[in-house]
């Protein structure tokens, strides 16, 4: 090989692993939680089917008000509903109520619209059959992760943290699957990651229009790391959820869409936490905190 070809090469080679390092710096911190075993745990909420826990409720964004919001279907705690409150003591209180959730301690609320499969026979209701939610470092360093504040209430923000797909087939889309073969349709979501701080250095709970006190973790200065603006390092919470469907040419429809939306574009999802914060900070500091994200998780940690 001559030296003009040994130069061509070698330029070649830097070329490619310039792009390389370009691309792995600017990878969105939710990209890397697959690859994430440890700094981690996982917790199986399955949804209630007999009845279904199926409201037209939002203590979030709707409090008090029953039959305001669109039709969402609630995980984890059993009670919630428009009235749900956090460690006020009342009957409406979601700490210390029961839970689906395998983790008993575990009786935050989770809820997301109510899915619908449309075809040819009609539009049906779906009902989920499992339901799995991971808390994860997210990229972030394991270390300065902790725990979400109790009574803290967080909405997805937009379609780009939405991934669908057909489950145990193939890779997440942001638009839903017209047919899945497995019968089976998945949707990931993933909630915001990063807690603004009042003036005390406390954590804020919520804001005027519920999202503007969270944001999503970015790469700066070659790390994923939270925004200035909203210091505080909390879990990546993604909500895994999956739905028998027939094996039919149909379309994916939510009780938030309106008229000319494509069909599942509106997804998004609710977390009020109401864990019982001793096990939820033990959970963080196990899992997490004291586990590298190149580390295997510990059976403690799995689902």
């Amino acid at each position: 090989m001559g030296w003009s070809t040994r130069r061509a090469v070698t330029l070649v080679v830097a070329v490619f692993g310039a792009v390389l390092v370009a691309v792995l710096v600017t990878m969105p911190a939710a990209s890397a939680l697959s690859a994430n075993h440890g700094a981690s745990f996982a917790v199986r909420c399955p949804f209630t089917r007999d009845p279904p826990h199926r409201l037209s409720d939002d203590p979030i964004v709707y409090p008090d008000d029953p039959g305001a919001a669109h039709s969402h279907d609630f995980f984890g705690n059993v009670t919630t509903d428009a009235y749900s409150t956090y460690g006020d003591g009342t009957e409406h209180d979601l700490l210390g109520k029961g839970t689906t959730c395998l983790r008993t301690g575990d009786t935050a609320a989770y809820w997301m619209p109510t899915v619908s499969w449309k075809d040819q026979q009609g539009t049906h209701v779906l009902t989920s059959n499992r339901a799995v939610f991971y808390y994860r470092a997210g990229g972030k360093d394991h270390r300065k992760v902790k725990p979400f504040p109790g009574g803290l209430k967080v909405i997805t923000d937009d379609a780009g943290h939405i991934s669908w797909r057909c489950a145990d087939k193939g890779k997440g889309s942001r638009n839903p699957p017209k047919q899945c073969d497995t019968e089976k349709l998945g949707v990931r979501i993933i909630f915001p990651d990063c807690v603004a701080v009042a003036s005390d250095g406390e954590p804020r709970l919520d804001s005027d229009n519920h999202r503007s006190h969270m944001a999503y973790s970015s790469v700066r200065d070659s790390k994923v790391r939270c925004p200035r603006s909203h210091p505080r390092s909390v879990p990546v919470l993604t909500m895994n959820v999956i739905f028998p469907i027939p094996n039919t040419q149909g379309e994916v429809t939510l009780s938030s869409d309106e008229p000319g939306d494509p069909g599942g574009s509106t997804m998004h999802a609710d977390f009020f936490n109401a864990w019982d914060q001793p096990t939820l900070e033990h959970l963080v500091t196990r899992c997490i905190n004291n586990v590298s994200p190149s580390k295997p998780r510990p059976d403690e940690c799995r689902a």
